[in-house]
């Protein structure tokens, strides 16, 4: 008798399905495994605050495929971009099953009035990479995943750190974690300062500006992120730099969320000494290795990443589709 055929059996997925499609996600890569209680976060931020679809194949307790797609609110004047992420385990793996989540998440983008499907995927994933390629998309921007060795690094990073910290004292600027800041308007200079260097990573998909109650909640419910691991720099009375170290809850690898400064202290070395003190930090709470994402458009940051010793895991693309009418 001829094998059985695996056909795609998608149900809608609910957020309790996050533990099974981080399950799911992990098994791309065992070395960079997803955090089930960070990703249920951030689904529950996208359901309060974007339109999404999801749904979810479920074989005897484990998820083999996942697709969703969403978008922010549109807004005038902006073309309307929406996300699609498709995932299929490799066991059952086929390019025209692989090629039905893709268009399952386009559909709905379409029903949505979008104009550009979004899909981001890493360069190393090849079957992925090919099946799009087949479908009409093509490689808008890149992104650079690389990972810094604490262990091998920390007696440099150690080092570098503590000079750093007089450099910067004798600016006249004081670092330290959020715990340590007594400051009652610290949060809203923060959101401020995040704003503003928010807005000069390079991006084509543009970027909906949260209000101050939809930040605060992104950052501080994040299961994630811990304000003794959240450091700003501070000049006189502004807050005028971060850099936040983002700490896995079950499984997987610590980030490095963001690292940002205000426009009027550039070239001063306050991104550099922040992201310092952070990973010092992470050595000393018994961390091995910190991962970090930056748009290959974005120099400062990774001469800074160079500098340090971060090694390219691998870049992953930003890809573009036109499905408008």
């Amino acid at each position: 008798m001829p094998a059985p055929t695996f056909e795609l059996r998608l149900e809608p997925a609910s957020i309790d399905d996050a533990a099974l499609v981080a399950g799911l996600e992990s098994l791309r890569d065992p070395t960079e495994p997803r955090d089930p209680v960070l990703l249920r976060h951030w689904w529950k931020m996208a359901d309060e605050h974007e339109k999404t679809l999801r749904r979810i194949d479920v074989r005897d307790g484990t998820a083999v495929a996942f697709v969703a797609a969403y978008h922010e609110p549109w807004e005038n004047g902006r073309r309307r971009f929406g996300g699609v992420r498709p995932v299929l385990r490799y066991d059952v793996w086929s390019d025209d099953d692989f090629a039905r989540l893709v268009e399952i998440g386009e559909a709905w983008l379409r029903e949505e009035e979008a104009e550009i499907a979004v899909v981001r995927v890493r360069e190393d994933f090849e079957l992925e990479l090919a099946v799009l390629a087949r479908l009409g998309y093509r490689e808008d921007r890149r992104m650079r995943i690389s990972e810094l060795d604490l262990v091998a690094r920390r007696e440099e990073i150690l080092a570098r750190a503590g000079r750093l910290r007089d450099e910067m004292r004798a600016q006249h600027i004081e670092m330290k974690p959020l715990t340590e800041d007594r400051d009652p308007d610290r949060y809203r200079k923060l959101y401020e300062l995040m704003m503003e260097s928010e807005q000069d990573i390079p991006t084509t998909v543009p970027r909906r500006v949260p209000d101050f109650d939809e930040w605060w909640r992104f950052w501080f419910e994040n299961p994630a992120i811990r304000q003794d691991r959240f450091w700003v720099a501070r000049e006189g009375d502004a807050i005028v730099g971060t850099s936040v170290l983002d700490s896995p809850t079950v499984n997987g690898v610590p980030w490095t969320a963001y690292t940002g400064t205000a426009r009027k202290v550039r070239g001063r070395g306050i991104a550099r000494a922040l992201k310092y003190q952070s990973m010092a930090q992470a050595i000393e709470v018994g961390f091995t290795r910190v991962r970090t994402t930056n748009d290959a458009d974005n120099p400062p940051i990774l001469k800074i990443n160079v500098e340090m010793g971060y090694q390219l895991i691998s870049p992953v693309l930003e890809l573009h589709h036109d499905i408008g009418a």
